[in-house]
């Protein structure tokens, strides 16, 4: 390593891999990149929920309404649905699937054991026990019938 000797340099300061000379070294509240990051193009995903989100106007019954498009097209769905569009009714089908329509929540065997823990129970066991909830199995999608 060499050893500076200029007069803006400590005469013992060592200059190498991740030491750079003082006179280059960033200032307090200096950012080494005063530009900022460079804005990145859209990703499918950015694009999708931009769109999604954008409201658009429609007309019921003569009435102008404003709904973001991501709604209009749910509404359109369960109208086709209502008149017997199989694809309409297998759209609104899988929606309902995915955001858990379709669960019993007044059954624990399905939805699982409480999160909350009140402070005087020392183990959730003593709860569990109490309110006569046991073992909790959680339904696979894998399951055959022998099973």
């Amino acid at each position: 390593m060499k050893k500076l000797t200029r007069s803006t340099q400590s005469p013992t300061y060592d200059v190498g891999y991740g030491k750079p000379p003082e006179a280059y070294q960033f200032k307090k509240g200096q950012t080494g990149n005063p530009r900022g990051r460079k804005k990145s193009d859209e990703n499918l995903i950015m694009v999708f929920k931009r769109l999604a989100n954008r409201l658009v106007k429609f007309s019921v019954n003569g009435e102008t309404q404003t709904m973001s498009m991501a709604q209009l097209i749910i509404m359109q769905n369960m109208k086709a649905a209502l008149n017997r569009d199989q694809i309409a009714m297998g759209n609104i089908m899988k929606l309902m699937e995915i955001s858990g329509e379709y669960l019993d929540w007044s059954n624990p065997d399905l939805v699982g054991k409480p999160i909350i823990v009140p402070e005087k129970w020392d183990n959730t066991d003593e709860l569990l026990a109490l309110h006569g909830v046991g073992t909790v199995r959680m339904p696979s999608s894998h399951q055959t019938d022998d099973s």
